[in-house]
């Protein structure tokens, strides 16, 4: 039924060809018994590139209940209360924009957060699909029973393009609030300049192209490696291109990264310099409160960029460690995809019903540059 490897057969050969060599398994009899070399998993049968398609062990798989499946359920019970924030911001938003309270929010900037929210949404879902789902075991059955396939490609590139989105959002949304600082009275015009000219294109046209690697290549559920058991699977791109992928991924994280922070660095700044210039009680208050959002803010895009550069480098410099540290991104990208619906709705003034409306107004101008703040980028 298998094809059985010469001891002297290079294992490398053709690793990263997902659409060949799918049902080929390592064996060698010892005193008998049949063995098969897992990479530490004993007594399974592990194929070259790790694929599943067509392999009776996987076809007989049985889920078994643990933390691994779990994991495919909890990450729902903080989600779903997010998107109802999410829901509520923008039903919020309309509703002070009819009453002729627009000025609570700028509207360029209140767009770029819902694209935010729609690409930390899409990411959510299509790295729930990538990695989250596979590695309970729910999948495996179903991925042994069918072949490699286009559409797993499409996946791929979905998530991220995805991600992606998100990395920049947080940028273009500093950028916006950076302008609105930096000259207050020609502020609409500059935004919208770079609305139109830099923002949009930069949002929609950046993820295509730096996914477009992807767009020939054929994905394949793959076995994860120790600590993940048996059964826990991952949708592939093959060895070559994942590696491209990790490579392209860090290296435009650090860019927005660094882009973003500066900014960041920047408005606090001149946050900082209003509360030594101004005598006004109400302003210092109202700055204080924009610093205390900034800061969350700023954790939020750090904590995600950390967990996934660790992840990224593990990949490309210690791979035996890859899959010991990959349950940090699914954390961080949560949190993220977490924390920036529930800091805006929580801090900035046009959510908070004990304010009144008038007051509400006078807060809005400060904290259109300071409750939004964008919060990461990386990812994973």
């Amino acid at each position: 039924m298998f094809q059985v490897a010469d001891e002297n057969e290079n294992p490398d050969k053709d690793r990263s060809d997902a659409g060949s060599e799918f049902s080929i398994e390592i064996e060698k009899e010892v005193k008998g018994k049949k063995q098969y070399f897992t990479g530490g998993m004993s007594n399974t049968s592990y194929p070259l590139n790790g694929s599943v398609h067509g392999l009776k062990a996987y076809a007989d798989y049985v889920v078994v209940i643990n933390y691994t499946t779990m994991q495919a359920f909890v990450p729902f019970l903080y989600i779903l209360p997010t998107i109802c924030v999410m829901l509520r911001i923008l039903f919020i938003y309309h509703k002070t924009k009819k009453s002729r309270n627009a000025a609570v929010m700028d509207h360029n900037i209140f767009a770029l957060i819902m694209f935010y929210f729609m690409f930390n949404s899409l990411f959510y879902f299509g790295d729930y699909i990538h990695l989250n789902l596979p590695s309970s075991g729910l999948m495996t059955t179903w991925c042994a029973s069918i072949q490699p396939s286009r559409y797993f490609a499409i996946l791929i590139i979905y998530a991220y393009a995805a991600n992606y989105g998100v990395i920049i959002c947080p940028f273009l949304v500093c950028l916006i609030r950076l302008i609105i600082i930096l000259s207050p009275r020609h502020n609409e015009r500059y935004c919208r300049l770079a609305i139109n000219y830099f923002a949009t294109p930069f949002l929609f046209i950046t993820p295509i192209l730096l996914t477009i690697v992807n767009y020939q290549i054929t994905g394949y559920c793959k076995q994860m490696g120790e600590p993940f058991s048996f059964g826990s699977l991952i949708i592939y791109e093959g060895e070559s291109f994942a590696e491209l992928n990790i490579y392209i991924h860090i290296l435009f994280s650090i860019v927005i990264f660094s882009s973003t922070m500066s900014m960041n660095c920047v408005m606090y700044y001149k946050l900082r310099k209003v509360v030594f210039e101004t005598t006004s009680d109400r302003t210092k208050s109202l700055t204080r409160r924009a610093e205390r959002s900034l800061h969350l803010t700023m954790i939020s895009c750090v904590i995600p960029f950390i967990t996934n550069s660790i992840c990224s480098l593990t990949f490309i410099f210690n791979r035996s460690y890859y899959y010991h540290v990959l349950f940090l991104r699914p954390i961080g990208n949560d949190y993220e995809t977490v924390m920036m619906p529930w800091v805006l709705y929580l801090t900035h003034p046009m959510f908070r019903q004990q304010k009144s409306k008038q007051s509400t107004a006078s807060a809005s101008h400060i904290f259109v540059t300071s409750n939004t703040l964008s919060r990461m980028s990386v990812q994973t």
